[in-house]
């Protein structure tokens, strides 16, 4: 409609221009009749008629270009009049008005927003540090002051003054990535555990850094993790003890007589307290030797070597342990591997990694042993931050009463079982900064699934 008018106000302009100069033009022809004062009128007229047609084109872009002005440097408290004679001028910057009205409500709303959003920032317990690709600093709240000790940093490279150490692991970190890192805070030594992701807006590419203090989940779950610990070591060791605490105790009691310290006369001594003595003997040192086995399984736990990380492909890693499996399975089992997409490669200790698979394996053949048509898959493929790997069978599945204790050292429901396998494979798993988890239930099968960083 502001165009219109505007279109209108200028075609009327244009217009007597037009019929002024085609009366000019006649006038010339008529000069030698002494038209002279008419000719000088004519030409005033053209010029006005043209300043007034250049005085209202200017008029409008300077109102646009200063409405313009205001937009580009965020200035919404520019104001134009609503009082010019002109209809088309008045409705212009009425609209104009209107507009700043709009970019400047948005604009208090975005600033209360970004005053809420950082007023929860700064509520919450966790650290939080964002910055950009050359090391600007844009979120920074009150809780990242506790555990950096810098007050308003503007660039990363502050942070190195002040503590070398954490700067390293914020510059290093991969998104996605976890990082237990111990540091003093309040002259105490406090676990923190560091996390980071990636947020990319077009060219540009933000990294946010979280900062957790988790010591007290970290003391709870091992306090727990050492009550399950000694309950398990506790029921091992006195399952050997007390056998031959009474075996001695009956051993004994053939060498000496009731309710007497003194030794049974050695012609009262015959073959059968002989034979007996030998057996009791005999179970004494087969129950040692079990003892003396199982402390050297606890050793193996606690001496596990370091990762010898080389780069391989899954598919390979399937197919060996298919081959080594296949052989010691019966013809109600079969096994199935599937890798997507088929170059998967994974950077680890290959035989601490084959280990965990062929444990799992067993693992789930021997939950298949009473299944007609027992299925073991074989899984890896790529999560949103890791490569996974899963060892899925349909078996009788874990009770939920016994799934958090599985993973606890020389726990077992197996009558033969040593209870340090899926101990075992947690462990080399943590060395690999990866996770072990299961997903399980009663006569429906378990899923094992490990998870490598990318």
């Amino acid at each position: 409609m502001l165009l219109n008018k505007f279109f209108i106000n200028v075609l009327i302009r244009v217009t007597f221009i037009v019929l002024t100069s085609v009366v000019l033009g006649i006038v010339l022809q008529h000069l030698d009749r002494g038209y002279y004062y008419t000719l000088t009128g004519m030409i005033f007229l053209i010029v006005f008629q043209a300043y007034m047609l250049v005085n209202q084109v200017n008029k409008t872009n300077g109102d646009l270009e200063k409405f313009f002005s205001s937009v580009q440097d965020h200035d919404s408290s520019v104001r134009f009049s609503e009082n010019a004679k002109n209809n088309s001028f008045r409705k212009l910057h009425d609209r104009m008005n209107y507009l700043n009205t709009i970019i400047q409500n948005v604009k208090i709303e975005n600033e209360r927003t970004s005053h809420f959003l950082q007023s929860v920032v700064d509520h919450v317990d966790i650290g939080l540090l964002s910055f950009d690709m050359n090391g600007k600093i844009e979120i920074y709240n009150r809780a990242a002051k506790r555990y950096l000790n810098v007050q308003e940093p503007r660039q990363l490279s502050s942070l190195k003054t002040m503590n070398d150490e954490i700067f390293k692991i914020i510059n290093t970190i991969k998104p996605g990535q976890e990082i237990l890192h111990k540091m003093g805070i309040d002259n105490l030594l406090q676990s923190i555990l560091v996390k980071a992701t990636e947020l990319k807006f077009e060219s540009n590419v933000i990294k946010l850094v979280s900062f957790q203090d988790i010591t007290n989940e970290l003391d709870k779950k091992e306090l727990d993790s050492w009550q399950r610990l000694i309950r398990v070591l506790t029921h091992e060791i006195m399952n050997s003890i007390s056998p031959i605490t009474s075996l001695t105790t009956v051993i004994s009691g053939y060498f000496k007589k009731k309710d007497d310290e003194n030794p049974v006369p050695l012609e009262k001594i015959d073959h059968q307290i002989v034979s007996k003595t030998l057996s009791g003997l005999n179970t004494i040192e087969e129950t040692g030797k079990g003892l003396l086995d199982f402390v050297d399984k606890y050793r193996s736990l606690t001496s596990l070597p370091k990762p010898n990380l080389s780069k391989f492909t899954i598919d390979s890693l399937f197919l060996n342990c298919k081959l080594l499996m296949e052989s010691n399975i019966s013809n109600n089992i079969k096994i199935i591997a599937s890798v997507y997409p088929e170059d998967i490669a994974i950077e680890a200790d290959y035989a601490q990694v084959e280990q965990i698979l062929i444990n799992l394996i067993k693992n789930a053949i021997e939950a298949l042993s009473d299944k007609k048509n027992g299925t073991i898959h074989l899984k890896a493929f790529y999560a949103d931050d890791g490569t996974l790997i899963q060892v899925e069978d349909n078996g009788i599945g874990i009770s939920s009463d016994i799934i958090e204790d599985i993973f606890v050292p020389f726990y077992t429901t197996k009558e033969n079982g040593s209870g340090i396998g899926l101990s075992l494979s947690k462990q080399i798993m943590q060395n690999h900064d990866g996770t072990i988890s299961v997903n399980s239930a009663l006569n429906k099968g378990s899923k094992f699934t490990l998870k490598f960083q990318l």
